[in-house]
């Protein structure tokens, strides 16, 4: 690839880099090229969502390609997704997802890299998704408190944090929306005493002080945000494009 990449080429290594036709069944239209603009790219835009402002962000770096993780779901952004589409067509930018494909990406799926940000060394991964795995599991030295620093700082948010647990230092991770209850507790019954997530709800909180899990909500975007950057390096190092990440307004985290 060179200075002016072909999108046939970039989408073709991100299908086979990401496995994508491992999701097509389980996730349709979540995984892939959702919206082909033109046949070129010079340079690349990545974003974990798909918002009015991503978009306007790519447009504004004069990016030809958006890559997301979150792509505009018809059931989530209702109506809202075809004036989505309708935003790319105007401004020339084709869209590629990774959703699954990404979260359950072996070795450099968002937990793997967000794992690696925090100095949590990966030994196991769980948390079944779409026919892969979006949790990992690992251990990390020093205290509970500074993990909690150490993710607030590296994160950019100050995080949600509960200690429950008399132990500390196995660590699982499930980025974004992985509060899931069932989750928490396989990584319970795997020897995890700290569960970090992007967000979650009362049961996620209760659950982990019923059983003495410690906690910590980094939020959402927060979470995901490093795999998608760290995609978006794999891209522009393999078209040899420049590349740009687009950050979502901080009133979404």
């Amino acid at each position: 690839m060179h200075a002016n990449a072909s999108l046939d080429d970039i989408t073709t290594f991100l299908d086979e880099l990401l496995d994508v036709r491992a999701y097509a069944a389980a996730e349709p239209g979540a995984n892939g090229l959702l919206y082909r603009a033109g046949p070129g790219v010079t340079k690349l835009a990545v974003a974990v969502n798909t918002s009015i402002t991503t978009i306007v962000g790519a447009a504004k770096a004069g990016a030809q390609l958006l890559v997301v993780h979150h792509p505009p779901w018809e059931d989530t952004d209702r109506h809202l997704r075809q004036e989505k589409l309708l935003a790319l067509e105007a401004a020339g930018i084709s869209l590629y997802a990774a959703h699954a494909s990404l979260d359950c990406a072996p070795t450099f799926g968002n937990g793997w890299v967000l794992a690696e940000l925090l100095g949590i060394a990966v030994d196991a991964t769980f948390g079944e998704y779409h026919g892969g795995h979006a949790g990992v599991i690992g251990t990390t030295d020093g205290t509970l408190a500074e993990l909690i620093q150490r993710a607030s700082a590296r994160l950019g948010v100050q995080v949600e944090a509960y200690q429950h647990a008399p132990s500390f230092g196995r660590v699982a991770i499930v980025t974004g929306a992985g509060g899931n209850t069932g989750d928490m507790d396989e990584a319970r019954r795997l020897g995890c005493d700290t569960y970090l997530t992007g967000e979650g709800s009362m049961f996620t909180r209760l659950f982990a002080k019923e059983t003495e899990m410690n906690l910590i909500f980094g939020t959402h975007q927060a979470t995901e945000a490093p795999g998608i950057q760290a995609l978006g390096r794999r891209i522009a190092d393999e078209a040899q494009i420049p590349w740009e990440f687009i950050a979502e307004s901080s009133d979404v985290f």
